[in-house]
């Protein structure tokens, strides 16, 4: 703790870090993600609508096959199909410029907050391509990004953030809902004929709740880009990163941890009679005070107690003439 070096701030640069570096064009990018995510959420609308209009006509097949005109269906399979096809398309740009984004905002929260996340800046990329651990990395890093961001700059508990939260539960339980349409698109190959129409409403019906939670996802997802965008443009503009212009005066760097407050000590510190951090017990890095004139100062002997009490001319004097003292009882004699 000594012998870290000390900011302009009063508190120590913290350990094994570089000079933060600043994306500014979080901003950018929190628009192109914010274009694409909408646009996803458009087009997974319309497919749910082109769904919804295709198990209509294969619940009428199934209750009157003569009801239902062959042209239809065949709309409304091609306006599903094609639909999906620009969404996936879509989709594909939204995940490399998210992950961009991603990246910046990170690397952001990194200059905010120093040493204070729970994975590294590198975590943003690489943890959406480990099987398995990218269902929990990627939420884990959306969380420092939010505390980081958040930290010394608003009047919030320092936390990850409902948004967060459901914003990840959404992306989870549509890539869940994802996996069962593709079972149930797989098993449409090895239909038997009587079976078939009974089976591409079920699916019909799978794709209309996948595609109801991926818009939710991306509303949520939209939620939190434009939040993590919008402080952070805020922040960088103001200069409010650790050691910027424009970060407010912070009390000593740990104190947030209990130390230097009254009654904590800092470490190294030596306790006073009445507790730690007690006036004339310097901090480690206090010089210690000059001495004063009155410390100096050196006071007058005292006399001894002989030289104290008043003898007249005890030189003189014999022994006879000292009264002697009275008893005890002389003093309750009355006056005669």
């Amino acid at each position: 703790m000594t012998g870290s070096p000390i900011s302009d701030y009063g508190y120590p640069t913290p350990y094994n870090i570089a000079t933060p570096r600043i994306r500014t064009s979080v901003g950018g990018l929190g628009v192109a993600v914010i274009v694409l995510l909408a646009l996803d959420a458009a087009l997974a609308a319309l497919a749910a609508g082109f769904l919804v209009w295709r198990r209509s006509l294969l619940t009428d097949f199934l209750n009157d096959p003569g009801s239902v005109a062959p042209a239809g269906l065949d709309s409304s399979d091609a306006g599903a199909r094609n639909t999906m096809g620009c969404f996936s398309l879509v989709t594909l740009a939204t995940i490399i410029v998210f992950i961009c984004w991603f990246w910046a905002a990170r690397t952001n929260a990194e200059a905010y907050s120093p040493n204070r996340g729970t994975l590294g800046v590198g975590w943003s990329i690489g943890g959406w391509f480990i099987p398995v651990a990218a269902l929990v990395l990627p939420c884990i890093v959306a969380r420092d990004i939010n505390r980081g961001t958040m930290r010394g700059h608003q009047r919030r508990p320092v936390g990850g953030g409902l948004l967060t939260g459901w914003w990840w539960a959404a992306f989870l339980a549509f890539w869940l809902a994802g996996l069962v349409v593709s079972g149930a698109n797989g098993r449409l190959q090895n239909d038997a004929p009587a079976d078939r129409a009974t089976d591409l409403q079920s699916a019909a019906t799978d794709g209309i709740v996948a595609l109801a939670i991926g818009v939710a996802a991306a509303l949520l997802a939209i939620a939190y880009v434009a939040t993590i965008t919008r402080e952070q443009k805020a922040r960088n503009l103001a200069g409010a990163w650790y050691g910027g212009p424009g970060m407010p005066a912070q009390a000593p760097y740990g104190m947030a941890y209990g130390y230097g407050v009254p009654g904590y000590p800092m470490p190294g510190q030596v306790p006073g009679p009445g507790g730690y951090a007690m006036p004339g017990y310097p901090m480690p890095s206090q010089p210690p005070a000059a001495p004063t004139q009155e410390a100096w100062a050196v006071p007058e002997p005292v006399p001894p107690v002989q030289d104290r009490i008043p003898v007249a001319d005890t030189q003189t004097a014999d022994v006879q003439d000292i009264e002697p003292p009275k008893e005890p009882g002389d003093w309750l004699t009355p006056p005669g």
